[in-house]
């Protein structure tokens, strides 16, 4: 029989020295006013059948100690994007937020994304090739064995160990969702997958299903390395954005053309196969629970365009545990929007009604 859906409602002076200089030789950023402490933490993996391992850049969020009690939360982000998607400001993070509710939090730039750079060509580092090194990236999370870097770099790292972590859950926006998609059922490793904003299905209306921008394919055909997915400010808060709904302020910032981040080309090129992976994989989730989120006013992937994924789903995966919800006056990038502290809330509880809540 098909796999169960729930739609769950959106909704001292000498001191403060002497722990800056700690933190600055520990690698870590001391905490700021919410609590939360940030440090760099670098990852080793590799990128397809490369023998020579590659480093991806991250960091940590985290409230008081890092213990293994406290479930991991990995955050994968998008085309076009890093690490700075998952924290815009202090009051609008995504890690912060979630960091201040328990977790301890990692996002990362992917390989050929800002401060993760490649060696080799953008072209090789395929959307295939970026899930099998978030697999290297779980595991290291799990068994404590990445490093943390020093101030904001990987350029040089602590050798002692950051702790390990027993329970790991995968948070994957947009492309990030793609990559989320399919993993529990690839590996098996992992307590629970959200993936927000991503569909590869096309529209059960019938409606067109999205395509790449005509610049992506122009740059593509022309054999560039490295896309650049906005040509402008306006086409970035045009994809991203639904403006009633959105934080204007993040907005700007989220969509400022200096902080524009390339893509390796290869992510548009190995869309087809992990789509067509992922199909076969989510067959293959068993009881790893699922959260499936969407804005209603998702200019890329609009609701009927989600239906038909989660219709996949259920259709497909056969007793798996899978919830899903859309939210209102939300758009693409849901971490600029009003909505924001709705779905941390209802991830949280998702959370915690999986026996993933984080010890107090």
């Amino acid at each position: 029989m098909p796999g169960s859906v729930v739609f769950v409602p959106a909704r001292r002076f000498a001191t403060l020295v002497a722990a800056v200089v700690l933190a600055m030789l520990c690698g870590a950023a001391p905490a700021h006013a919410d609590g939360v402490r940030v440090q760099t933490v670098c990852f080793r993996v590799h990128n397809g059948s490369d023998t020579r391992a590659s480093t991806l850049f991250g960091q940590r969020y985290v409230v008081g100690r890092v213990r293994p009690r406290i479930p991991a939360i990995v955050l994968v982000h998008g085309v076009a994007s890093s690490t700075a998607n998952w924290d815009f400001t202090r009051k609008v993070s995504v890690a912060r937020a979630l960091a201040r509710a328990g977790y301890l939090v990692i996002s990362y730039d992917r390989l050929g994304f800002a401060r993760s750079r490649y060696r080799g060509t953008g072209a090789s580092i395929t959307t295939p090739n970026q899930r099998a090194m978030l697999h290297e990236l779980v595991q290291s999370v799990r068994h404590g064995t990445y490093a943390l870097g020093r101030r904001s770099s990987c350029a040089t790292t602590r050798r002692a160990a950051p702790g390990t972590s027993r329970r790991v859950v995968i948070i994957g926006h947009s492309a990030g969702g793609a990559i989320v998609e399919g993993y529990p059922g690839t590996y098996h490793d992992v307590d629970a997958m959200v993936q927000a904003d991503w569909s590869a299905f096309p529209p059960l209306s019938g409606a067109p299903a999205p395509t790449v921008p005509p610049e992506v394919a122009t740059q593509l055909s022309a054999g560039k390395d490295y896309i650049a997915f906005f040509a402008n400010r306006q086409e970035c808060e045009s994809f991203n954005q639904y403006a009633p709904g959105a934080f204007a302020r993040v907005v700007r910032i989220a969509c400022n053309p200096r902080d524009f981040v390339l893509t390796p080309a290869g992510e548009f090129l190995g869309f087809a196969q992990l789509n067509a992976q992922n199909r076969e994989a989510i067959k293959h989730t068993g009881r790893i629970p699922v959260l499936l989120t969407w804005g209603d006013h998702d200019y890329i992937f609009p609701p009927d365009s989600a239906a038909a994924d989660l219709k996949y789903w259920v259709d497909a995966c056969d007793g798996c545990d899978v919830t899903a919800t859309f939210y209102p006056r939300t758009g693409h990038l849901f971490m600029v929007h009003r909505s924001l502290a709705d779905w941390i809330h209802d991830v949280s509880a998702w959370l915690a009604s999986r026996n993933l809540s984080a010890p107090r």
